[in-house]
């Protein structure tokens, strides 16, 4: 049985290493990803993203309509990646990882983006074979389609710190010793992700701790704005760009506290440590974390959105408890493999 897993930009998707790590043992199963041919970035303004959004959108589209495969595993985000398979009338299973409507609201804005995203998110959930998701926050916004529905946490492979640079090296090859307490923000520089909340939390933070260093990990819409602001901090805000994967536990192990901020809105309580793979990625290293903006866990420290900053030096001052490890193998795997019997079982 051949499983084609789809989504706009697979080389930055960690989550599809851990399923092919699972699927590599069963046997009968040949995986594949497929991967976009040809990807347009036209400029950062917001008219330039749209237009780079539909050319790239058309491209895979038109790329989908011509694989073969027996069932396609899609990753929403966005939804009208299953156009073409429910025009094929074909088997998919709809990785459903967050409201794709929700995210074109917070970076474009309501109004007629809205209406879209919301039209192609329920045509790509009314006509999925099998639901997954990567948290179960998601679970009431698509049982009503009554499908087969898999809560596939997003957590780390065991793997994840095999490789890494001890803490004390890691942290001089980047001007950093003992004394120094690292904030660590891993994630696309974007409103979606919170990025733009950073500069008001660090300037109160480095203000108040004069040993506090920000390390921004990821690239994004606002990195320009975020360099500017860097520079009024030298050696203490730190953008070190989009990074390999297997550099991000680096980033983790070396730091104090981990941080994720987002925007409170009526959809928080959808993201919690099982979708949201930096979070987990921040507890495989049982590091203090602090966050806005999402759903209620005893993982982290939540706060709101205008407290970040105070959560941040309670985490460094010692008063917020480290997160506990999760890993793929000893809580996701069992259910690809729970999936997978359903479809040999023919009860599908």
């Amino acid at each position: 049985m051949k499983i084609t897993y789809i989504t706009l930009d697979p080389l930055k998707y960690p989550r599809i290493r851990k399923i092919a790590h699972t699927l590599k043992n069963c046997s009968g199963i040949e995986f594949h990803v497929m991967i976009p041919r040809i990807k347009v970035f036209l400029g950062g303004g917001v008219i330039k993203r749209i237009m780079s959004a539909f050319i790239n959108y058309t491209l895979v589209i038109l790329q989908i309509f011509f694989i073969r495969s027996d069932i396609f595993w899609v990753a929403n985000c966005p939804d009208i990646l299953t156009i073409p398979l429910i025009f094929r009338k074909k088997h998919y299973i709809l990785e459903y990882r967050s409201p794709w409507a929700i995210e074109i609201a917070e970076e474009f804005g309501g109004g007629p983006w809205l209406y879209i995203g919301n039209f192609f998110e329920r045509l790509a959930l009314k006509y999925a074979w099998i639901i997954t998701l990567t948290t179960s926050k998601l679970y009431e916004r698509v049982k009503v389609f009554k499908k087969y529905i898999f809560v596939i946490p997003n957590y780390p492979l065991k793997s994840f710190g095999d490789k890494v640079v001890p803490r004390k090296i890691f942290r001089t090859q980047h001007g950093c010793d003992e004394k120094s307490k690292i904030v660590l923000f891993v994630g696309k520089l974007s409103r979606v992700e919170g990025a733009d909340l950073l500069p008001s939390i660090m300037e109160k933070v480095l203000r108040e701790e004069e040993n506090a260093i920000f390390w921004i990990v990821g690239d994004g819409p606002l990195f320009p704005q975020l360099m500017d602001f860097a520079k009024r901090f030298p050696r203490r805000v730190v953008l070190f760009g989009w990074q390999e994967y297997t550099q991000i536990p680096n980033f983790i192990a070396a730091a104090d506290v981990c941080i994720v901020p987002r925007h409170t809105s009526s959809y928080s309580i959808f993201y919690n440590e099982e979708g949201l793979h930096k979070i987990s990625e921040y507890m495989f290293f049982e590091k203090p974390i602090v966050a806005c903006g999402i759903a209620e866990s005893s993982e982290y420290l939540l706060v709101n959105e205008d407290c970040m900053a105070d959560g941040i030096l309670m985490a460094l001052r010692g008063k917020v408890s480290p997160s506990k490890r999760r890993t793929w193998e000893d809580y996701s795997e069992k259910k690809i493999y729970e999936m997978l019997n359903l479809i040999y079982s023919g009860r599908i």
